[in-house]
């Protein structure tokens, strides 16, 4: 989240999908959606929010 805080969305996506899979949970997919709203990557949001498996509430919620 501090990466999108900072206009620094293309660094947050980098470091996300650098991440294995079976580590990221709801709150890493949390903070690169809220990274790419607050620099701007809506349609690199919502290619993320695309490939979530497992969207909860609160994932949903951001995309809104």
């Amino acid at each position: 989240n501090a990466f999108g805080l900072n206009g620094k969305g293309h660094e947050a996506i980098d470091l996300y999908r650098q991440m294995p899979i079976d580590i990221q949970n709801e709150f890493t997919h949390i903070s690169v959606l809220n990274a790419c709203s607050h620099s701007g990557l809506i349609s690199e949001a919502q290619s993320i929010f695309n490939n979530i498996q497992f969207k909860t509430k609160r994932i949903t919620t951001v995309m809104v």
